[in-house]
């Protein structure tokens, strides 16, 4: 029988605990994952190429498109009951999802490895310009909204491909796993780089690092001291209630 989370990290043995999160947890909410079976990139594969950073100005639209209308379908959806069981714990999450459900359900300290479809940024050159996203109203398609401080075209603040991580936000990242002495992988086959880098790192330091996720199918197993198999809307509830 698969031993639960609770069973694997008793959440009142560990002090500093770290959530590195996927798209599975938010697939709950009926956002879709990126890979795979489903995977966004796999039912529109033109997207991936859309969300290339050499391709800007051009793809200006299609971003707009995707990461606005993936942050309008969380605001609608609501955060998990993993997100919500996270919140309550209060612990550090690092999230390579962008579509802000981690803030939505009350956690207060979240790095966001790829940015956040909650944010806009201004691509003209000397303007610096960062700023929430007002989701009120909807678009008209193809509409690439002005700049507030110089006028220009403004772009979802996430992490395209062939764009650097923020160096503040993985800086922090990593000494948040090298302070963890348990660092949990939600959702996620700790597969992409840099985020799977973390995973490491935690374990040289002397974390336990737990893959909680659909199936155990990851390709750097090795990596995690354990593996919990399962629904994470259920396992981490649990986790949190199981003391």
């Amino acid at each position: 029988m698969t031993p639960t989370l609770a069973e694997v990290a008793p959440r009142n043995r560990y002090r500093k605990v770290v959530a590195l999160t996927g798209a599975g947890i938010s697939a709950a909410a009926g956002l879709a994952t990126f890979r795979g079976i489903g995977g966004l990139w796999t039912a529109r594969p033109d997207l991936a190429t859309a969300m290339e950073s050499s391709l800007l100005p051009g793809n200006l639209p299609v971003l707009w498109d995707v990461w606005g209308g993936i942050r309008r379908q969380a605001i609608a959806a609501g955060p998990s009951p993993a997100h919500l069981a996270l919140a309550r714990a209060q612990v550090q999450i690092i999230t390579q999802n962008v579509d802000g459900l981690h803030q939505d359900a009350g956690s207060r300290d979240v790095l966001e490895l790829h940015g956040s479809a909650a944010r806009d940024v201004c691509i003209e050159p000397g303007c610096y310009y960062v700023g929430d996203i007002d989701f009120t109203d909807e678009p008209e398609p193809g509409h690439i909204p002005a700049c507030p401080a110089c006028g220009g075209r403004l772009r979802p603040d996430v992490v395209l491909f062939g764009e650097p991580l923020d160096p503040d936000v993985w800086e922090a990242s990593e000494r948040a796993v090298r302070e963890a002495d348990l660092v949990l992988a939600i959702g996620t086959s700790a597969f992409v780089t840099p985020a799977r880098w973390l995973i490491p790192i935690a374990r040289r330091a002397g974390a336990l690092c737990v893959n909680v996720n659909l199936d155990d199918d990851t390709p750097y197993e090795d990596d995690f001291d354990a593996h919990v198999v399962g629904d994470c809307q259920k396992t981490v509830p649990h986790w949190l209630t199981d003391d």
